[in-house]
This record gives C-alpha cells, structure tokens and sequence, in this order.
C-alpha cells in the first residue's frame, strides 16, 4: 500500500514543520483572511474523506477479543509511549497543536461608557449652550462693506463663521435648504427663516448656477421639501428663449435639472431635493415606517411648537414618491436604455428568457440555464441537485388591505411587471375559477386545514386576507399573488406560474431542462390537481404544464411536525434524494422583513399596496443578492467543516457497531485481508503435508498476539490517565480489559507450548497481565533467542507481513483519530452551555487526544517490530518513517 505524505504549514508560524510523514493523506485547501486589522492569515482545512479511514471506537462495551485494528477509545488525558520498548518506557512531553481562530482576529472595539460622559457633564452643557451665542456677533463682516454686520448664523454648515446676510446669501445660492439663523435685535435670540426670508426679494433662481435670470418674472411661493425640513420659500424660473422659440423650458424640467423632484408638472408648487426621495426610499425599506409619520417629522423639524402652521405636503408626498421609487428601478434595471431592444445584429434582446419589461431582480445563485450556467449540462442523476432550482410557497396573512373607499382610477405602475401579476388576469382567475371538490378537503387530517379554515373568521371582512409568496431557497422573492379569503390551491398555482414565467418567457427548449422542486406547507393537498389546476387556468401555457408535470414536492421542515404520520413518512425532505439540504422554510425568511410594512400598506389602495410591496421586497431581493457571494462562501466553509464533523461521527459509530455488522472485503491492503490469505496459504500447505491438517494456522498465533500486544498498551495508557484523573467508569474498563486480556493469554500461552515446547514461557502475573511479554519473533530476535530452523524463518516472515499491514492501517487510525480531534476542537464552543456542557466538552476532548496518541504509539510499536526482524534499519525513513505529534498538524 502506497504511503502518502501530506505537510503543511503551522497555524502560529510560517516555518515547515518536520518533514515527516503526516498521519493522513487527506486532501487540503487553504483559505486565506483579510480582516484589515492585521496581516492575511491562512488556514489550512481537510475536505473529504478517503475510504478506508477509521476513527475511534469508545472505551465501553468492547469485544472480548479486540482486532489490533479496532481500537477502544478512553476518556482522560492521553499519554504517549516508545514503541521501540517492549513496556511502558520514558514519556516524552505531549505536544498539541493550536487551533486558529476559525473567524480571524476580532478587533475589540471600544464604546464609551456612561461614566465617562456623566464626568464631563458640566462641560458638555456649557458647550451646547455656548452654540446659541457667537462672539462674533454684531462685529463688521469681512466684506468690508460699510453698516454691513454680522448676524446671520447656519445651523447647516460645521464651522460656519457668522456673516451680514448679504454675504451668507452669496454663500449659499447653491444651497438654499440651509436654515437662516438671523440675530433678533430685539428680543435677543437667533430666529430661524428660510433662505428667501434673509433680505427682501429673495428667491431661489434656477437654471443659471444660482444667478438670476435676467428675464425671470417676480419669484413665487413654493414649498421645498428636504431632510432638514419643509421650507415656505420662493422660487425664480428662468425665461430665457429656448431653441423653439418658447419663453423657457417648462417649470416642472427646470426643477428636476436643478436636482429638485416636481410634485406635479403642470405650475408645480412643491417640490422634494432628490437627497430627500432616496432617504425616504432606504428609510422605509429598512424601517418600514409609515409616511404620514415620516412627513410629521419633517413638519416638526420645520416648526417643532406650531407644526400645524406648516405646509401639509401629505397626500401629494405619497404620489411623488411612488413615481420617483418606480422611476428610479426603470433606471437601475437597464431598461431606461432599451434593455427590452435587441442588440445590433441580433435577433433577441440582451435576456432572452426575461419577459419584456420585467424590472424585478432574480436570485443570481439558483441555477438559470444560460445565465450563469450552459444551456445544456450533462451530468449524473445522483448529483442533479448541483442544477436544480429549489421553490417555497407559504401564505401569509399580516400584509392584508382593509377596504377603502376607492373610485378605482389608481392604478399600479408595477402592474404586471414586477412579483405581483396582472390585475386584470389576477381578478378573472379570482372570479371565474370554481374550487374542486377534491381541493376543499385535507387529506392529511392531522393537517390545519389552511385551505377551509385559515382567514375565514379572522380576515373574512378584510377586501385581501393576505398573500402568497413564492420564493427560492436562497430567501429571495419571485412573486406575490393576494388572497381573497384564505389559502386557496389555485392563487398557490397562480403564483408558481408567475414566479416560473419571470426565467421561461419564452420558455427554455426540451433540450435544457431544469429540474424543480417545491416546498409547500399543504403540498400533499397541493399535488393532486397541480397540473389540473394548471392546464384550467393557462391552457394554452404548454411549457407551464411541461414544467409542473415534472417538478418534485415537499413539506417544509418545520411544518412537517403538524402533519400525520403519512405525510411525515411520504414527503418529509430527508426522505428524498438530491435534496441538498433544501428544508423548504425560506419563504418565512420573508415575513419578519415584510410584516411591518402591512402596518401601513393595509390602509392604501390596491394599486399603491402593490407598488409599496413591490419596491420594500425588491430592496430585500437586491440586499440578498448583493451578499450572495460572501454568505455562500462562508455557507461553504461551513458545510465542509460540518461534513468533517459528520464524518468523524459515521466513522466512530462504524466502529463501535463493527461487531454486529458483517462487512464485505475490500481490495484495501488491510491486516484483515492480509490475515486471510496467509490463512489460507497456510492451510494448503498443511493440507500437502501428512499429519498437519487438523493443526491451527501459525499465522493466527502471530496475529493473537499482535491484537494481545494492543490491548496491553492500551491499558497501560489507561492506567497511566487513571493516575491522573481517577475515574470511577476507567477503572471499571481497566478491570474488564483486564478480565478479557487474562482469557487471551491463556489461549495464547497454550498455542506457544506447541509452537515452541523448549521455550520457557513468560512471567504472569494476572492481577497486571498487561505486563506479560508476548514472545512473538519479533520479541524472540529483540533478546537472542531466535532459532535457526525453517519453522522460525516461516514465523519471520508471517510476523513482517502482519505488521507491514498493521503499519498501513495505523498510518489510516492516525489520520482518522487527527480528523476526530480536529472535528472536537472544533465543536468545543457548541458544547458550552452550562457546567454539564463544559464537562461534556472536556471529556470528548480527552477521549480524542488519548486515541490520537494511542493510534500513533502502535505505529511506532509495528515500525519497532520491523526493525527487530531485519525488514528495516532503525533509522530508514522508508517505507515506514517513525512518527511523533507534530507529523500530525
């Protein structure tokens, strides 16, 4: 069997550690931090698992007679011996190797506390106050102008000096949202006005860089909305002669070039900065607050005493803001730059398989052919889930809409076109479609029964009980459909339709399919009449039914536990193959950001419920999309930490239930398979020779005593921790190891008298059997005492044999036993919940750093071995160099 070295680097230091040979030949990555705190750090991770690796068993229940290549496991600390002596020798210092921190160096930050704020309270006040005084107050201004004083102050600018108002409306003719604060001569305070309150005449002059038109009528008044407040103002618009001859481009134009948003085009008398707009726009995607609220605020910055005496921008706030949010995704999408027209030359448009004028984002992870992925893929059915798009629907009925007397003339901008349908389509389907008998019954009856029951008593006098949401497993929308009076099973379909059509208009070919699958709460229910449903609602839709003919179903996770037993055992997720841990709860993902708005949207018209819904979920799906890379990536460092945990849990568990499973033989160069042919070969000889062929094979002497030689050092190591930390449950293995070993050395013994009937057979002592030398060759050669006849030379030769394989398979138990205690080291955090789990913690601990330094004694206990027999030099590094901790990192 080929020995494979793996080496890497220390986690502390860049120095290589010692060139021998590491207990593994797992593959590795590295991976590489950039916390921007200190220098990058790289950490070196195993990532699969090799057949034939093993990990360690427990200390309890074990086999009367242990194969040397099954070995117990214990629970205290570990203890290292010289395998090249025969008992317990000198114990070098253990070495361990520090973990890296997996999540880099954490900055510690420093907050202030509120100590150190009330120690300076005296100082914090007089500074504040100090800010309604300025001691250059009523000084000559630095014009230089004659009579012209300084008295006007801005609350806007950081470190403003104080200037005569001519100087300060010089100085802000760019920035006229600033508040004036002007000194009151007469009842000594610095008052607030706008900017056109200043001097008399004032106005804000637009499309000359500040300067007045010199056409310009009289300024008129205007109400100015920015973050700072709403402003009473007046404005001035420019009436230079345009190219066609007009008296100035029109108002509504004038303002948005100058960075203000019109609240209407026709003699706009209000408008809002675009710095405004946008604000408004991340604040309620991220507060979900409602705009009545949003515009009393500005009103009290403005008059924080007399808010009603400002202007009520309200309802006007509302339009502006829906058009300039449906304005803004035209332009972020592309499609204000023909994204809907083919490019020149080519016949299709720039996505193909988008419908025309959808402005809603995709998921860029989920698996799109021939978006992030070919057209056609040839790959194995087992691994179908690497190129399958995972589907949830669940309903929800928090973002419902209370009726409202409405004259039906608004309309929604998004209608059709982002992830609510058509209204139009949406209110024939909810008219027309009669309910299947089949569909009004559950059949799982252990089930809530969503489909009779849920919103008819508690939403039945809402206009929309709610919504359903269809979304993919990386938590990010694709569409919407509202629910009249509960959860029924065609607005489900209605909304897998919509989401599918946003990746299939026009559909993809035969030649490319993708496979589906969704997750549903009612899916059992949902099922039976998919396609049925599908085929009444869209008949002419042949690639929707293609689709839905194929796709594959399941119950979420968490909802599952409230269905029966069937349903549990037919559509649970864990049941299905190439899933790939989809649970199927994503679309809950969606509610905690969407449930605060309903607070709002409920009382809006249906139109501007679905625009309102539509941008708040697209910010979500942008905001997903944008961290997708970084969640994935740290999703997969995860995963193969986890699969490494996994794995060493399978293989501890193999190896304690190895005894009541039969395995079948494998082509692996185990001591197992190399015992059964020198067996067998033993066998035919015997059957050659006259008066051998009921006589025991040699070679199983020789492999009872290598699995006798184990059992001891294991006991010693046990003994040796016991020492340390005396336990009442290591006591009670040592005396049954012991029992065990005592029953060993007798068959043993017995067979010796055979093999060699001169030799004088060891001390016993069978209150300490592990003490009793085990006169194998190898043990014979060691002392002297090795005969010159060809039976000897038979045993010579059987013994290197089974302990080159015994060296093998403890290279694959030192690489295992590293795996298992990097895989503890690891999970040591999880455990860390209270005394019991600190406990816990330890004792896994212990048990993993006593089998790590237990495989590699035998190691070195088989390479010593060798050497005595003359298959080996002591200090050959080949084939089987000696082995210590530090080979291990």
């Amino acid at each position: 069997m080929k020995q494979v070295g793996v080496r890497r680097r220390d986690c502390k230091t860049d120095k290589e550690p010692s060139t021998a040979r590491l207990a593994t030949n797992v593959p590795t990555y590295e991976v590489t931090f950039h916390t921007g705190a200190s220098a990058p750090r790289t950490e070196g991770h195993y990532v699969t698992n090799t057949a034939g690796c093993v990990a360690q068993p427990t200390i309890f229940d074990l086999p009367a007679n242990m194969p040397p290549d099954v070995p117990p496991d214990g629970q205290s600390l570990p203890f290292f011996f010289d395998a090249t002596e025969e008992g317990p020798g000198a114990i070098p210092t253990y070495e361990t190797t520090t973990p890296c921190d997996e999540k880099g160096a954490k900055i510690q930050k420093n907050v202030a506390h509120m100590d150190e704020f009330k120690a300076e309270e005296a100082i914090f006040l007089q500074i504040l106050l100090s800010l309604h005084y300025n001691a250059q107050l009523l000084t000559p201004c630095a014009c230089g102008k004659d009579s012209r004083l300084r008295k006007v102050a801005c609350t806007e600018c950081l470190q403003a000096e104080l200037l005569c108002p001519q100087c300060w409306l010089i100085k802000h003719r760019t920035m006229p949202t600033h508040w004036a604060m002007i000194w009151n001569a007469k009842e000594q305070f610095f008052e607030k006005h706008d900017f056109c309150r200043v001097l008399k005449k004032t106005s804000i002059d637009l499309s000359h860089y500040g300067d007045r038109c010199p056409q310009a009528d009289l300024a008129r008044t205007f109400t100015l909305v920015e973050r700072n407040s709403i402003h009473a103002t007046a404005i001035s618009f420019c009436r230079c002669t345009t190219p066609e001859g007009k008296r100035g481009f029109p108002e509504f134009q004038q303002l948005l070039r100058a960075g203000i948003f019109p609240g209407s085009v026709k003699e706009p008398k209000t408008g809002y900065t675009l710095g405004l707009l946008e604000f408004y726009h991340e604040q309620r995607n991220q507060g979900k607050g409602s705009t009545y609220n949003f515009v009393l605020v500005l009103q009290r910055m403005a008059d924080p005493f007399f808010a009603g005496s400002v202007p009520d921008i309200y309802v006007n706030f509302l339009a502006v803001t829906r058009f300039h949010q449906h304005l803004d995704i035209i332009m972020r999408r592309g499609h204000a730059h023909g994204l809907d027209v083919p490019l020149p030359g080519e016949a299709n448009h720039p996505y193909p398989n988008r419908p025309i004028g959808f402005l809603g984002v995709l998921c860029a992870a989920c698996p799109e052919r021939g978006m992030n992925m070919p057209l056609v893929v040839q790959e194995k059915s087992y691994l179908r889930h690497l190129h399958s798009q995972h589907r949830t629907l669940d309903g929800n009925f928090k973002a419902n809409r209370f009726f409202k007397r409405d004259d039906g003339s608004d309309t929604a901008l998004t209608d059709g076109n982002m992830y609510f349908p058509n209204q139009m389509e949406f209110e024939k389907i909810a008219k027309e479609y009669v309910v299947a008998e089949e569909d009004k019954e559950v059949p799982c009856k252990a089930h809530i029964g969503s489909i009779r029951h849920q919103g008819l008593v508690k939403y039945g006098t809402t206009a929309v009980s709610g919504v359903i949401a269809c979304a993919c497993d990386h938590a990010v929308v694709g569409s919407f459909v509202n629910m009249l009076k509960g959860e029924a099973f065609v607005l489900g379909t209605l909304a897998q339709r919509e989401n599918l059509r946003h990746t299939n208009t026009p559909p993809h070919g035969p030649e490319s399919p993708t496979p589906t699958v969704f997750s549903y709460d009612s899916w059992r229910s949902f099922v039976v009449n998919q396609l049925k449903r599908a085929i009444t609602l869209f008949p002419e839709e042949e690639w929707l039914h293609r689709l839905l003919a194929a796709v594959e179903g399941q119950i979420p996770a968490d909802h599952i536990n409230g269905h029966g037993t069937d349903c549990q055992s037919f559509w649970q997720a864990v049941y299905f193959a190439c899933r790939g841990h989809f649970h199927g709860e994503t679309a809950e993902m969606l509610w905690a950001f969407l449930n605060p708005l309903g607070s709002s949207t409920r009382q809006m018209t249906d139109a501007a419920r679905h625009d309102i819904i539509n941008f708040v979920m697209d910010a979500w799906n942008m905001w997903k999309v944008l961290r997708q890379a970084e969640l994935l990536a740290a999703e997969r460092l995860d995963a193969l930490r986890l699969f490494e945990l996994h794995m060493a849990v399978v293989e501890d568990l193999s190896r304690q239930h190895a005894t009541e499973v039969i395995h079948e033989t494998t082509k692996v160069l185990t001591i197992e398979n190399t015992l059964a042919a020198m067996v067998a070969e033993e066998r035919e000889k015997m059957r050659r020779k006259a008066g051998h062929g009921d006589r025991p094979p040699m070679v199983e002497w020789i492999h009872d005593g290598m699995s006798i030689e184990r059992q001891q050092f294991f006991l010693i190591a046990l003994l040796a921790s016991h020492r340390e930390h005396p336990l009442q449950d290591t006591w009670e293995t040592i005396t049954k190891l012991r029992n065990s070993l005592n029953l060993d050395l007798k068959k043993f013994r017995e067979r010796q008298r055979e093999i060699y009937p001169r030799l004088q057979l060891s001390g016993l002592d069978v209150d300490e059997p592990e003490l009793t030398a085990i006169q194998l060759p190898s043990y014979r050669m060691k002392h002297g005492q090795r005969g010159a006849n060809d039976e000897d030379s038979e045993l010579r030769e059987a013994e290197i044999k089974l302990r080159c394989s015994e060296a093998n398979s403890g290279i694959l138990a030192v690489r295992a036993a590293s795996l298992a205690l990097s895989a503890v080291k690891k999970a040591r955090d999880l455990d860390y919940q209270g005394q019991a789990g600190i406990t816990r913690s330890q004792w896994n601990l212990q048990k993993a750093e006593l089998m790590k330094a237990f495989e590699i004694t035998m190691y070195n206990r088989a390479r010593a071995a060798l050497v005595h027999l003359g298959h080996m030099e002591k200090d050959d590094e080949e084939p089987y160099p000696p082995m210590d901790h530090r080979d291990t990192r």
